[in-house]
């Protein structure tokens, strides 16, 4: 095979086109949430939003880098592979960084089942995908593009729930005493 994927990737470029644009948007509404309820947001729940509202953001932003290195008319195999396989494992790392934080938000009663289904376990799969799909774009595995996407769509949902979960959440402390 050769080391281009341009004629491979051609063929994904309106999805990855699609799923680009959908994470900036949401990535730049995360932004503007985050602004208009920052009185919300005090010194006691600060560790809280940082915990839940910064990977719902960074969720996004790898879908966007996912989406831009696919697009790139010079991607190899090899690139693709080496940046999908380092994301996939920093990811996962700091996915599982979250699990003590988690562990004590549960015992507090402060979140529940669903999310860690959507903080922690979707997260957590799909960048276990992206480490997958980098090695196969390693060993030159075409299906490796199929993974990318249903890493990088199950990423762009977990976002899109968490970020609603965000959004809830500032509205009920709307009215909150400072």
């Amino acid at each position: 095979m050769a080391e281009s994927l341009s004629p491979l990737l051609r063929e994904w470029n309106n999805f990855y086109l699609l799923i680009g644009g959908a994470a900036a948007s949401l990535a730049g509404l995360m932004f503007v949430a985050i602004s208009l309820g920052s009185g919300a947001i005090t010194p006691k729940n600060l560790h809280g939003v940082r915990v839940f509202v910064s990977p719902t953001l960074i969720h996004f932003i790898y879908v966007l880098v996912a989406a831009l290195i696919v697009v790139i008319p010079t991607a190899t195999w090899t690139r693709l592979g080496i940046l999908v396989l380092l994301c996939g494992l920093i990811s996962t790392g700091r996915a599982i960084g979250m699990v003590p934080y988690l562990r004590q938000q549960h015992r507090e009663h402060k979140i529940d089942k669903d999310d860690w289904t959507w903080y922690l376990a979707a997260p957590a799969v799909s960048y276990l995908l992206f480490v997958g799909t980098g090695i196969g774009f390693l060993l030159r595995i075409s299906l490796a593009l199929d993974g990318l996407a249903v890493a990088s769509i199950l990423l762009l949902i977990a976002g899109i729930r968490n970020a609603w979960d965000f959004v809830t959440w500032l509205l009920l402390r709307q009215n909150d005493p400072p």
